[in-house]
């Protein structure tokens, strides 16, 4: 990490210990320095405001409210590092708005992979902040999620996405429009993300958004979407599909 200036860092936490570790891992990271911590929303957003840093751990739950509390209520530009126990809300909040978050406990390996990842990134979008943080309230997925790749984050509905397609680590995700965005995220973590009720995983490589689909041939094993779209229905769940089929 070549920095000529350090990074200054508030640390947002709850329990005391894990603040105090938190602060000993962070002392023996390059070019960074600990400028304060607190354990509630007020006390952070007053701390934030006077001391402006570059960058913040921040806890998603607290006992006076939520991390995204504290980012929708501030004006400093800093770079966000969350930090959440084994909450799933908390989980697919994080990726409805495409944010990377580290799982506690931490070890300081993922803490220093996680501050070098952030430092290199854009900062998070307010749209990015705004969607995760519906989303961890309402437990549910948002009406609109962010795609990621290296270069961007997205904003798209939810209903605007036909079908995603996944090969060698990337997910395409093609919109109804005919516009298509390839994305540095998994298959597996768009179907663990969008609801049941709303997409199909007919194929290994291949999510469909069921609002789309136009016909099933069962004999040939394809879904035509209603752009004419081919789909193919892998032999492994073809009984799946095929009773999904039969019960509309």
């Amino acid at each position: 990490m070549n920095l000529t200036t350090p990074l200054k860092v508030i640390i947002v936490e709850d329990l005391a210990l894990l603040r105090q570790r938190l602060e000993r891992l962070l002392q023996k990271q390059p070019g960074l320095v600990v400028t304060g911590s607190c354990g509630t929303v007020d006390e952070a957003i007053a701390l934030i405001n006077n001391r402006k840093p570059d960058l913040l751990l921040l806890d998603i739950e607290l006992p006076d409210g939520t991390g995204f509390d504290i980012l929708e209520q501030i004006s400093v530009p800093a770079k966000v590092i969350f930090l959440t126990a084994h909450n799933d809300y908390a989980k697919q909040a994080f990726r409805c708005g495409a944010i990377d978050y580290l799982l506690k406990p931490l070890n300081e390996e993922e803490l220093g992979e996680a501050v070098q990842k952030v430092i290199n990134a854009q900062p998070l979008l307010r749209e990015q902040i705004d969607i995760a943080g519906n989303s961890f309230r309402e437990k549910k997925v948002p009406e609109n999620i962010v795609l990621r790749s290296r270069d961007f984050a997205q904003v798209v509905a939810v209903k605007e996405i036909a079908y995603l397609q996944g090969e060698y680590g990337y997910t395409t995700v093609f919109l109804h429009d005919g516009k298509k965005l390839v994305t540095t995220s998994y298959l597996k973590e768009y179907e663990e993300l969008l609801s049941d009720e709303t997409f199909l995983r007919p194929h290994q490589s291949y999510l469909v958004n069921k609002l789309y689909i136009d016909r099933y041939h069962k004999k040939d094993s394809i879904i035509y979407l209603k752009d004419a779209i081919q789909i193919p229905v892998s032999s492994r769940r073809k009984e799946m599909v095929d009773q999904y089929f039969k019960k509309l």
